[in-house]
Parts: structure tokens; sequence; C-alpha cells
């Protein structure tokens, strides 16, 4: 059950990391740099703590998307449940690529997944908002 612990310490560490790179180089910061505070995050804490890779990226999710979720309605929950997803999917090619690679290169292959998820859903996002006005 450790991992608990360790996925709820990476969303913390996370959360203060976003909050200090968004003040230090702006909005850029949600594609390029968040993705690589999160990964290493989650995947230092569970190397630290000795936790499974996976449940810790899947406790961080939940951890995100609950925080996502709160109050924010349907589509808060539909973020909440893609949090969840996409995180539990990151730590799974984070632990396959562990296996036959170092951790440098895990915690690299789980963020440029990471950064080209949030590249598109900002450009779908852009998009959308695009054509409604």
């Amino acid at each position: 059950m450790l991992f608990f612990a360790a996925g709820v310490m990476a969303a913390l560490v996370s959360w203060v990391g976003n909050r200090l790179a968004l003040k230090i180089i702006g909005t850029r910061e949600i594609v390029v740099l968040a993705p690589f505070i999160e990964e290493a995050a989650k995947t230092g804490a569970a190397v630290l703590t000795g936790s499974p890779v996976t449940l810790t990226h899947g406790v961080f999710g939940l951890t995100e998307g609950i925080y996502d979720a709160w109050g924010a309605g349907w589509q808060g929950l539909q973020a909440g449940a893609a949090s969840l997803a996409g995180h539990l999917f990151y730590g799974y090619i984070t632990f396959l690529v562990m296996q036959k690679h170092n951790l440098f290169i895990a915690i690299l292959s789980g963020y440029i997944l990471h950064m080209l998820w949030n590249f598109t859903v900002l450009k779908l996002l852009v998009r959308k908002r695009g054509q409604k006005g």
C-alpha cells in the first residue's frame, strides 16, 4: 500500500512544481514542462519507496482526477476519468521501458507520451473553441 503514499506525494510535488513553472515560464509550461515534472515525480516516488510504478502513476492520476472533477460537473468527471486512464497508461509504458532500459529512458518515454497527449488535447480545444466563435 506504499504506492498510495507515493502517488499522493508525487501529486503534491507536481502541483507545487507546476505552479512554480507556470509563474516562471507561463502557459507553454502546460505542454512542455508539466509532463516532465509529473513523470519524474511519479516514477521517482515509486523508485524511492520501492512501490509499483504503474500503481503509483494510477494513484497520481486518481488524485489529479479528483482535483479536476471537484465541482466541475460532467466535464470535470470526464477530465478526471481521462486523467486516471492517461496516468495509468504512462505508468504502464514507463514500467515496460524500465524492464529493458534505464530509469532516465523510462521517464523520458512517459514524458514524451504525456507531452504529446497534452499537445493534442490543447490543439483540439483551441480548434473546438475557434469553431464556436
